[in-house]
């Protein structure tokens, strides 16, 4: 046992040795969960389980990409958290099913008609990403393909990401467990790039991936908090990948085979099809949105409109009572009843007069306004003061008819009646021309003239009624 243990202390005094001076990692580089796990694996097995979420594309460049079925909103490295790996640093955890993949294996790219998309590589990291920070921000973006074709090489010399690749978070926040919550994206603040300043990428030590360049202690000082430090646990199944359980992580590292020449997809498309897929799919994502974001208001539009119906009837009811009946109260005024079942037209017919005598103070104007001792200018003053008789209920003007037919001749009444039509809206104006000469013939007589008698009777010398021979 303690041949084996100097064996061991040796062989790792001999790998610091060997690394640069001021790497400073304070890493152990003995063999650990994820080193030793060096099953192979074919490159195939990325067509078969990433086909479900995403789309295969041919690229003139990259060979074959994939672009995953997300949001128009996503973008990678943003829907998980940060753990710190023992061995190997700053570990990207997600739960999407594609994260065992895109996070620790190959590069990403922002395809200007495709969105994010991601090139297939062979060497596993805890993430391909590069860093920026300051005093209170801290922010990292994906790194960009190496070269042409796949992502096989594992050096990392591809310079800084472009600005619009960067996303931030306070330094408080970078151990949210969900930092889609408190991440903000570059191309939306572009301020925060100019704050910060690039610290490096991923670091790469005798062929292994340490991300380290962001230090756990000034992480822990900062959010208050101590950083949990846990172990890499090796699965088999890529779905088993995710996030932290305790002081363990499950990961799924196994050493990628280089893939063939002539090695595809089953399933891919051309850029064109892909991205009429992508234009389709976004139209689908607006319309869903659209539709939920009408939905909810309009369940709650409707219940309130039931509601308000509800609630509205006894209000109309208690409106009602203040208006005449045959009235109904709209827009502050009382105004006639809308047309109801038939049953109930006798019951409107007998309230039409008084509605009538609201909108035609016109046509009783005549009967009422010209006495034959009126002088005309009073029968132009008139119609304002006829109006008060024309509110009254239709049972208070029964008797007007009869009336004017004792002030006015006996051959009169015919005409005074014809006012009262309500079929004629322009009649109202002849009765009044007529009313007009007759007032204004006795209205030459002198002040003192008989008033005319009344039917039946005839007129002496003297002024005088009496009964007709």
């Amino acid at each position: 046992m303690t041949i084996r243990r100097l064996a061991s202390s040796v062989a790792t005094a001999a790998l610091l040795a060997a690394m640069p001076l001021g790497m400073g990692i304070g890493l152990s580089l003995v063999p650990t969960s994820v080193q030793a796990q060096q099953v192979s694996v074919s490159f195939d097995l990325f067509y078969e389980r990433l086909r479900p979420h995403g789309t295969w594309v041919r690229h003139d460049r990259f060979r074959y990409v994939w672009c995953p079925a997300v949001d128009r909103d996503w973008r990678p490295y943003t829907r998980g958290h940060w753990v710190y790996l023992a061995d190997r640093g700053w570990y990207f955890a997600s739960d999407e099913p594609f994260a065992w993949a895109g996070y620790h294996y190959g590069r990403w790219y922002d395809d200007a008609r495709l969105g994010w998309c991601w090139v297939p590589g062979t060497t596993w990291a805890p993430a391909w990403v590069a860093w920026r920070r300051a005093p209170d921000y801290v922010g990292w973006a994906p790194l960009q393909p190496q070269s042409d074709g796949f992502a096989v090489s594992i050096e990392v010399n591809v310079g800084e990401p472009p600005e619009d690749d960067w996303f931030f978070v306070p330094v408080r926040s970078f151990l949210e467990p969900n930092l889609s919550v408190a991440v903000i994206y570059s191309d939306r603040d572009p301020e925060l790039y100019r704050r910060t300043e690039y610290v490096g990428p991923v670091i790469v030590q005798n062929n292994i991936v340490i991300n380290t360049v962001i230090d756990i202690d000034i992480i822990a000082q900062e959010t208050g908090q101590e950083v949990p430090v846990v172990e890499a646990a090796a699965v088999d199944d890529p779905e088993a990948a995710g996030t932290a359980e305790g002081d363990t992580v499950p990961v799924f590292a196994p050493e990628i085979e280089a893939p063939a020449e002539d090695t595809a997809p089953p399933d891919a498309v051309e850029p064109e099809e892909a991205e009429q897929q992508r234009g389709q799919a976004a139209g689908e994502d607006t319309e869903a949105e659209s539709d939920d974001e009408a939905q909810a208001p309009g369940n709650a539009a409707g219940e309130a409109t039931d509601e308000g119906e509800t609630s509205d009837q006894p209000a109309e009811a208690d409106d009602a009572a203040d208006c005449p009946e045959g009235q109904v109260l709209q827009d502050g005024s009382c105004v006639a009843a809308p047309a109801e079942p038939a049953t109930e037209e006798a019951e409107e017919a007998a309230e039409e007069p008084a509605a009538e005598g609201e909108q035609a103070p016109a046509q009783e104007a005549p009967a009422q306004e010209a006495p034959a001792d009126a002088p005309a200018n009073q029968t132009e003053q008139q119609p304002a003061d006829a109006q008060a008789p024309a509110e009254q209920p239709a049972a208070d003007q029964a008797p007007a008819p009869e009336q004017p037919a004792q002030q006015q001749p006996a051959e009169q009444p015919a005409q005074a009646a014809e006012p009262a039509q309500p079929a004629e809206p322009a009649q109202p104006a002849e009765p009044a021309q007529q009313a007009e000469p007759q007032a204004a013939a006795p209205a030459e007589q002198p002040a003192g003239a008989p008033a005319p008698c009344p039917e039946g009777q005839v007129a002496t010398p003297g002024g005088a009624c009496r009964p007709a021979n």
